[in-house]
């Protein structure tokens, strides 16, 4: 079953990442890479490979053509594996989760950048290696679909310290997660640029009344009588609001982007 869902999310991704126009990430920078940015006359010592002959043959003197330079961005995706990815009325969390992995691996790739992916609850569950290839992005797809979250919990501190001192390089840091709690993200927006990706179940946003019923918390396994009336309802409803507004202004004081995942 799991192998049958990493395939379609693999191929959803695909149609989404190449059956769209996404934008390029050109340098500012004039050097030797591939993408044309103007013609300018020649200065002596510069690389005659670069001569733009129509331009100099117009004006009797010698132009050169300028590209952009190539710049390669470091794409590091953290997943925060939390046993609250366990839930799902229609598909788990942890699958929409691998979805989004999945389609940033792929765009990654597309645009010749390096992807790395990092399970995290209150340690490193896991790391992949940097990857330039389509099978590296598959394989951390399929970590993130199969890993166990039953019992796991986030530690906001030590994912802090991870992100600041075992991902050296500034990268592209993308933090996916339901984000049912607020994390201090300041200085990890410091180093990086940090993008949160957050995933959540429509349930959750919009409960139903449901009247009583017996649940357990899969991040601590306690067990619990929770009941949805009406009155309970708007008052979660009231509080997850309140909470989620709170959490997107503290992200753009950070200078942190929000993307709601709708998949």
């Amino acid at each position: 079953m799991k192998d049958f869902e990493l395939k379609k999310i693999i191929a959803k991704s695909k149609k989404y990442i190449y059956g769209e126009l996404l934008g390029e990430h050109n340098s500012k920078q004039i050097g030797d890479g591939y993408d044309f940015a103007k013609i300018r006359p020649y200065e002596y010592g510069e690389n005659i490979r670069r001569v733009d002959p129509y331009a100099s043959a117009k004006t009797g003197e010698i132009y050169l053509r300028s590209f952009y330079e190539s710049r390669e961005v470091n794409v590091e995706v953290i997943a925060l594996m939390s046993g609250s990815l366990f839930f799902g009325t229609k598909k788990l969390k942890q699958e929409k989760v691998a979805e989004v992995i999945s389609i940033l691996g792929l765009s990654a790739i597309k645009n010749s950048d390096t992807f790395t992916l990092s399970l995290f609850s209150d340690r490193l569950i896991e790391k992949t290696r940097p990857t330039k290839k389509e099978s590296g992005v598959i394989n951390a797809t399929a970590k993130a679909l199969h890993v166990s979250v039953l019992n796991e919990q986030i530690d906001y501190e030590k994912l802090r310290e991870y992100g600041l001192n075992s991902i050296k390089k500034r990268s592209y840091l993308f933090l996916v997660g339901d984000f049912l709690e607020i994390p201090n993200l300041k200085a990890l927006s410091a180093k990086h640029e940090v993008v949160v990706v957050r995933v959540r179940d429509a349930f959750e946003n919009d409960p139903s009344i449901i009247g009583e019923i017996g649940i357990v918390d899969p991040s601590s396994g306690e067990k619990a009588d929770v009941i949805f009336d009406k009155r309970s309802v708007e008052k979660y409803k009231k509080d997850l609001k309140k909470a989620d507004l709170k959490f997107g202004e503290y992200l753009k004081d950070c200078g942190i982007r929000l993307i709601d995942w709708k998949g």
